[in-house]
């Protein structure tokens, strides 16, 4: 007789375990990609006047990337970076969207993800980052680059919440206010794990003296990034709800029923994103 509320327990549970499992290794895909254009975007400008690159520290982890050496502190070396990664993310993202699906999401997530990120950094211009050295530099006023940063941000969080069904997720579940946390929780501590046991020793340690930085920040962004969930998740449940009706057709997702097949190309993608990952920053 209590057979039937077991069976939908085990298959909601099911249903839990592959959300959290899609989005902890999209997440591997999401920051790897990003840190791979922000700061390679970084670096053009001195590999356009021929200045050799030595370290690209790119990799799929919470903690900071690097592109080292800096030959001269200029406004285009410090805009470069947040510029392409909104730039090239929006060239994959465009073509994709209208073919998007659980698969894909390592490649369709990187733009509303790098336009999250990029406008959220905002909030450190007052201190350090590339915001406040291109405010150092140019004396121009904060509002110049503060008001395009949110409207950026406002646009990766919109396009985020589209793409929400895909993690098999309705705007009625909440299951999300725990699943997707949980796995940005897992992924900041496997970074943190990976920050102590890689760092110590490396290049970017010895030669750059990084190594304290990064151990230190690798739990910060990841808490930051726990937030930032928990507040889609928010809106998602509550405000999303309301504009869904009324969104254009191509905008809208319906909510998928996962498969553990969906979620073979985002494992590879997170796998080979580690192990690129761990080549680039030992």
């Amino acid at each position: 007789m209590n057979a039937q509320p077991v069976a939908n327990k085990v298959k909601a549970f099911g249903a839990s375990a592959r959300a959290f499992l899609l989005f902890f290794c999209v997440l591997f895909s999401l920051r790897f990609w990003l840190l791979l254009f922000h700061e390679g975007g970084h670096a053009l400008p001195d590999l356009i006047d021929g200045n050799v690159l030595k370290v690209l520290y790119a990799h799929p982890f919470t903690f900071s990337g690097f592109a080292r050496p800096i030959y001269e502190d200029r406004v285009i070396m410090h805009a470069a970076g947040p510029v392409m990664a909104v730039l090239v993310s929006l060239l994959i993202f465009i073509p994709l969207w209208k073919h998007r699906s659980a698969a894909l999401l390592p490649l369709v997530m990187v733009f509303p993800w790098a336009a999250m990120e990029t406008g959220a950094n905002v909030i450190q211009i007052a201190q350090t980052g590339d915001y406040h050295n291109i405010i150092r530099l140019t004396g121009l006023p904060e509002a110049v680059i503060v008001i395009p940063c949110l409207v950026l941000f406002v646009i990766g969080a919109l396009f985020f919440l589209l793409l929400m069904p895909f993690f098999g997720l309705g705007p009625k579940d909440w299951r999300g206010l725990l699943v997707l946390p949980s796995a940005v929780i897992l992924w900041s501590g496997v970074s943190i794990v990976v920050a102590r046991l890689v760092v110590p020793g490396s290049p970017i340690d010895i030669v750059y003296h990084e190594g304290t930085s990064i151990i230190q920040m690798a739990s910060g962004i990841g808490s930051f990034d726990v937030l930032l969930v928990l507040f889609l998740d928010v809106i998602y449940l509550t405000l999303y709800r309301l504009i869904y009706p009324r969104l254009p057709s191509w905008l809208k997702s319906e909510t998928v029923l996962l498969t553990w097949n969906d979620l073979r190309i985002p494992a590879l993608s997170a796998a080979a994103c580690v192990i690129v990952g761990l080549i680039l920053i030992h």
